[in-house]
């Protein structure tokens, strides 16, 4: 499909209430045989994919970035702060050298004239998008009894609206392509909570929830929506006090040691693969034993 269906496709559903009728539309052919397995082993796997990936300027997002990109994928690249420019101008050259694409916006995204725009620059630059990691976010430390109103919103709007957003506005081209592939990161504080972390948690929480209720809508197509739950990741720099605290958390869990972006990063390209193509309303949490699910 081209760049011009499918910018069509996006203009119409950001117009019309109406529900695309998933009746008629081609069953995917999986086999689960032996020249099936052979055939996958033999070639990347994202490979000629589009990812969308929102939040790439974090530490996890140019790691998921850098992933994709090795299995295969051509990137769009939404980033929060001006700040991240020169780590995302190094994630692009990275992923050229690769030979991939990538294009990189800096863009507020739960608005949904932001969500649209960076939709319509993905299809006007890739020409579709075949998957989209949900990976915008704030993760504020605050005492629920010092916590305001107004920081309630900003953590709702950067870690939900946004993703409700820009998952409102690419479903449509997957619907109308069958196919797609959406990947929300969450947290494992949505499953054992942590001090100071009510306004994340109910964050997370709300994504999670959003995620099981939305594989509902999406029905018989062929796309699927999943989370990722990562644990703590060991940070490199840190203070002392901070890493007593790390610490006490490596000491609790069972793996006895704190996570790496290469532990989480698998999750994010299984469920953004075919391989994952019964992963429904699920959530993998990388995490060294902190949830188990």
């Amino acid at each position: 499909m081209s760049a011009e269906q499918n910018l069509l496709v996006l203009r119409r559903a950001c117009n019309t209430s109406a529900r695309v009728d998933a009746s008629g539309l081609p069953r995917a052919p999986w086999r689960l045989d032996s020249s099936w397995a052979e055939e996958r082993s033999n070639m990347a796997r994202l490979q000629d994919r589009v990812a969308l990936i929102t939040g790439a300027g974090n530490p996890v997002g140019r790691a998921v970035a850098q992933a994709f990109a090795e299995e295969g994928a051509h990137l769009v690249l939404q980033y929060d702060d001006v700040a991240q420019r020169p780590a995302i101008n190094e994630l692009v050259r990275q992923i050229e050298r690769l030979g991939r694409r990538a294009v990189a916006l800096v863009m507020e995204i739960s608005s949904p004239n932001g969500a649209y725009m960076l939709t319509e620059a993905a299809v006007a630059g890739l020409g579709r998008v075949d998957i989209l990691v949900n990976n915008t976010g704030i993760r504020p430390a605050i005492p629920v009894v010092d916590t305001t109103a107004e920081q309630f919103d900003l953590v709702m709007a950067a870690n939900v609206r946004s993703a409700f957003m820009i998952t409102r506005m690419v479903l449509p081209l997957m619907f109308h392509q069958n196919y797609g592939r959406i990947v929300t990161t969450v947290s494992d504080i949505a499953y054992r909570g942590a001090p100071g972390y009510s306004l994340y948690g109910a964050a997370a929480g709300a994504l999670l929830g959003f995620t099981r209720s939305l594989v509902h809508d999406i029905g018989l197509r062929n796309v699927t929506a999943n989370c990722v739950a990562p644990g703590i990741i060991d940070p490199v720099v840190a203070s002392e006090g901070e890493r007593a605290a790390l610490e006490a958390v490596r000491r609790a869990l069972p793996s006895q040691r704190l996570g790496e972006l290469g532990d989480i990063v698998p999750s994010y390209v299984f469920l953004a693969s075919d391989e994952a193509r019964h992963m429904v309303g699920q959530c993998l949490s990388p995490s060294g034993g902190s949830v188990m699910l």
